[in-house]
């Protein structure tokens, strides 16, 4: 029962009426008995900075960030964690000392689910990257840190694509990043081992196809962070293609798992959040 002591954790993001994040973590919640909560915020740009305060204060107790904001609350976070600077973003916020603190857990979430439980091995391989956004930049950082060959990004905002190439060209890898165009997009993809898509472009019954669906084959693997719908148009093609297909949903769960663990210093549910997220 919520109470005046209980403690406030929450999820930013525009739009984010689709996480599945409030249900996995008070459903951890609730199995460890711990008095907390997790609700949604969606605030406009100009409000960040107010909830970056609140939670440097312990007004609230801790949040995670999404879509578009996980480069914006850096400028508030007074300390990064060594992954959130590798990464580029922040994904995780907790106040320790009075100091506002931003770590990223996306790149751990991706690898557990990516190079653990798919058994995806990118030493040598090519990847072709949709979206150069936060998450991406914690994709290309985890790919280019297991001595992935190639990368091949697209973003419709080349700036973008161009600053995340600097942020990768800043660390001693040995990828290969490339920026490549939209008509570029289908070759490159034929190209590839593994398609990400880091963009939310298939959340949407309207939203077109990514990737011309004749430039995938059975021997890639497919990516989305998308997770509901479970099935995007992108992963139906990879499906129907006969390539390993995989959505974001156990990503989410371990990036979540990991704050969990962070701002409460426990073991975190992973089992319980994991099924929460599933429906299970």
């Amino acid at each position: 029962m919520i109470s005046g002591s209980t403690k406030v954790y929450t999820v930013i993001g525009n739009p984010i009426t689709h996480s599945k994040s409030p249900n996995m973590h008070n459903a951890a919640f609730q199995k460890l008995k711990i008095n907390a909560c997790y609700v949604p915020l969606a605030p406009n740009v100009s409000e960040v900075e107010n909830i970056c305060d609140l939670i440097r204060t312990g007004v609230i107790s801790g949040s995670n960030v999404t879509i578009p904001y996980k480069e914006e609350v850096m400028k508030y976070v007074d300390i990064l964690s060594e992954e959130a600077k590798l990464i580029g973003s922040v994904n995780t916020l907790y106040s320790k000392n009075g100091k506002l603190m931003g770590h990223n857990t996306d790149g751990l979430g991706f690898s557990k689910s990516l190079f653990e439980d798919n058994g995806f091995n990118p030493n040598g391989k090519a990847a072709l990257i949709l979206g150069a956004g936060g998450a991406s930049k914690a994709i290309c950082s985890k790919l280019c840190s297991n001595d992935v060959k190639e990368i091949f990004i697209f973003d419709i905002f080349k700036d973008k694509a161009n600053e995340l190439k600097t942020h990768l060209d800043g660390f001693n890898f040995t990828s290969e990043v490339q920026i490549i165009e939209n008509d570029n997009v289908d070759d490159r993809c034929k190209d590839s081992n593994l398609i990400v898509n880091c963009t939310p472009i298939g959340m949407k019954d309207s939203d077109p196809e990514l990737i011309n669906p004749n430039s995938i084959s059975s021997d890639q693997c497919v990516y989305d962070l998308i997770y509901s719908p479970p099935l995007t148009k992108l992963l139906y093609t990879a499906k129907n293609k006969g390539a390993k297909y995989v959505n974001g949903m156990n990503m989410l769960a371990y990036q979540g798992a990991e704050s969990f663990a962070i701002w409460e210093n426990v073991n975190p549910p992973y089992e319980i959040m994991s099924k929460e997220l599933s429906g299970g």
